[in-house]
């Protein structure tokens, strides 16, 4: 993304889980707040008939819909897992790249000793502020700690917060890493393994090589690189699955699961009427710092 505006991906993302809320029957990932989150040129489009009715065809949900369920599938992952470690006794939530995540209105009511730290780029970050203010006053519990991803790591944005770095966290990190250098991500996994107390939890979602890919899901992970591009922000990111394996546990974390694009499919999105699934060009990770 440029200085002085807020991510278009992240918007796009918001208008996909606010049309999977609005027109999808027993949505995977239910987020009321996204269609005001967006922006007012993706609101204009969902609400336009022939738009709508075309993104929720049983056609686009076989092809381009693998998208929707790329970022729905990964934020219900992402928050289950989450809600996990608080039963825990986690008290620390970290959104890396927080982008439009709608959780501190969701959900943050439920959850009142919980800390949230959204992490992000400070052109997003004020972006998402003046979008919230329409929703009322900002949580007491949460905190916006700016950061540019490619120039510091997330260890110094966080040093400058209230995070309690004896205190166990919880750390998603969902539709970023895409867009990212590979060696920028492992950079900040090696960085969260050194602020993060024992017991910390990472998810992320991370992109395989697309030469891995074949038919419609590699004609979609080219199409999703012609878009982002588009958007000008070029996706850079994608990992061998091993290799990636190999280097976070040297970082210290004990892998808790690697979740394919067919496993998130078989997870949330089995038998469903609409055919929306996941893709396959993505994987949910879920790592935790080993305890010694």
């Amino acid at each position: 993304m440029k200085d002085g505006q807020s991510s278009r991906t992240a918007e796009a993302a918001a208008a996909l889980r606010a049309n999977h809320f609005q027109n999808a029957e027993n949505p995977v990932f239910a987020d009321p707040f996204a269609f005001e989150l967006t922006s007012k040129g993706w609101q204009k489009l969902l609400t336009t008939t022939p738009t709508v009715k075309m993104m929720n065809s049983p056609v686009f949900n076989r092809t381009l819909g693998l998208l929707t369920g790329q970022v729905v599938g990964r934020s219900r992952y992402a928050e289950d897992q989450l809600y996990a470690a608080i039963d825990r006794g986690v008290q620390q939530y970290v959104l890396v790249g927080a982008g439009l995540d709608s959780f501190i209105l969701r959900q943050t009511q439920y959850y009142p000793a919980l800390k949230i730290f959204e992490v992000d780029h400070p052109d997003t970050q004020t972006a998402k502020q003046k979008k919230l203010k329409v929703f009322g006053d900002i949580p007491t519990n949460v905190e916006f700690v700016a950061i540019d991803f490619e120039k510091e790591s997330i260890a110094e944005a966080l040093e400058r917060s209230g995070f309690q770095q004896e205190q166990a966290a919880f750390f998603s990190w969902l539709g970023t890493t895409h867009y990212l250098e590979p060696q920028t991500t492992l950079n900040t996994l090696a960085s969260i393994a050194i602020i993060a107390a024992e017991g910390s939890e990472v998810v992320l979602d991370y992109s395989i090589d697309y030469r891995q890919l074949q038919g419609i899901e590699r004609l979609g992970s080219l199409f999703v690189s012609q878009f982002t591009g588009f958007l000008k922000e070029p996706l850079r990111g994608q990992f061998q699955t091993k290799t990636l394996h190999q280097a976070v546990e040297k970082m210290g974390y004990d892998m808790v699961e690697d979740l394919s694009g067919d496993g998130l499919s078989e997870r949330y999105f089995h038998n469903r009427p609409d055919r929306i699934r996941h893709t396959i060009a993505t994987h949910m990770l879920h790592l935790r710092l080993q305890q010694t």
